[in-house]
């Protein structure tokens, strides 16, 4: 199984909040964690199973044995934003099954 596909996790900053001086909405900076990953296309079957249809634009992320998911929102991949379905944690590994979606902003 080749690990050579560049995924973050981006988890969203709790310093975010609301500046009643400016009347706005302030973002602070998502902490961003790189690594590579085996990622392939969710099989016709299981997503069947998972989704009760053929579900485009979802995907299986396993990570390397031992690496340490951190805490996240969502996944970035190829200029694309995924959030999760459901995980797995076979034999120090986690399995990701992730779907797309549209980030607002």
């Amino acid at each position: 199984m080749r690990y050579d596909k560049s995924i973050v996790f981006v988890a969203e900053s709790s310093e975010s909040h609301y500046d009643a001086d400016l009347g706005e909405w302030v973002e602070s900076e998502p902490k961003r964690t790189d690594t590579t990953a085996n990622v392939t296309d969710l099989g016709t079957d299981r997503s069947v199973a998972i989704f009760g249809t053929i579900n485009e634009g979802a995907k299986v992320i396993r990570t390397q044995p031992l690496f340490s998911v951190p805490k996240w929102d969502y996944i970035e991949y190829r200029g694309k934003t995924y959030q999760l379905v459901t995980e797995r944690v076979p034999q120090e590994r986690h399995s990701l099954i992730v779907q797309e979606v549209i980030k607002d902003g």
